[in-house]
């Protein structure tokens, strides 16, 4: 598998909270990476690590290396990380504006583009989140208006019209039904195709149903990794073994 980041001996600290402890890590590009682990342990501080929001916390002291494609993180402008490596909260944050507005946000604040390309880049976005067919009808109408799994996928064409590398997705699933959630599995299995996803979830089901490569992260160390639902079914690491069991039981 190519290596589309590289982490090494990061660490994070709030004050004097360790958050992260030598952590060593790889993301495998067109791959599901996924990050599991017990709340609190550091995952999502790990995912905001890699397009530098951690940076705009005032009392985060942050040492180490991330290197993507080869190149140290901080060389990059925080505009261009961001633009290259987008990111979908865990619960949906539309704009307040139309679907349309939403998804052509960020292209539009990198400068003038005509419309005729514009609508193109907006309506292939919506088709990779799957959206586009519920919605081409009333682009102009509140992006408040569609429903929350709606709503989570369009913040992921949100993020995809600035053709990023790699797609970082922070519990993208838990505020939704089983219905909306099945659909987000699914695009994320569609979106390798074309991206480096990076998910962080706490649901093991779901981390087998979709992960490529698997890291735990377990008191902010990284405590195992491996191939897909190998870890999280045969691992032998005690810390592995006791959040299967707090989180299957």
């Amino acid at each position: 598998m190519e290596k589309i980041i590289e982490i090494k001996n990061l660490n994070v600290k709030a004050g004097k909270k360790e958050i992260l402890k030598d952590v060593k890590l790889n993301i495998y590009r067109n791959k599901i990476n996924t990050i599991v682990g017990p709340s609190g342990g550091g995952k999502s501080t790990l995912l905001r690590c890699l397009n530098r929001l951690t940076e705009l916390e005032p009392n985060f002291e942050i040492r180490g290396e991330i290197l993507f494609n080869g190149k140290e993180l901080r060389e990059y402008s925080d505009i261009e990380v961001r633009r290259q490596i987008g990111m979908v909260f865990q619960r949906p944050n539309p704009f307040p504006m139309s679907i349309y507005d939403n998804v052509a946000f960020g292209v539009r604040l990198q400068g003038n583009v005509k419309k005729e390309k514009l609508d193109e880049m907006v309506r292939t976005s919506l088709e990779e989140a799957g959206l586009w067919d519920e919605v081409k009808d009333d682009l102009k109408r509140s992006a408040f208006t569609l429903s929350g799994g709606q709503q989570q996928r369009l913040c992921i064409a949100r993020a995809l019209v600035l053709r990023p590398e790699i797609l970082m997705m922070d519990e993208p699933t838990s505020s939704l039904d089983p219905a909306a959630k099945a659909k987000v599995e699914d695009l994320m299995l569609d979106l390798k195709e074309k991206y480096t996803v990076v998910l962080v979830t706490h649901d093991i089901i779901q981390a087998r149903k979709v992960s490529d490569y698997t890291a735990m992260i377990f008191n902010g160390k990284i405590v195992a990794t491996g191939e897909g639902r190998d870890l999280l079914e045969e691992s032998s690491s005690d810390s592995v073994k006791s959040f299967l069991g707090s989180v299957m039981a």
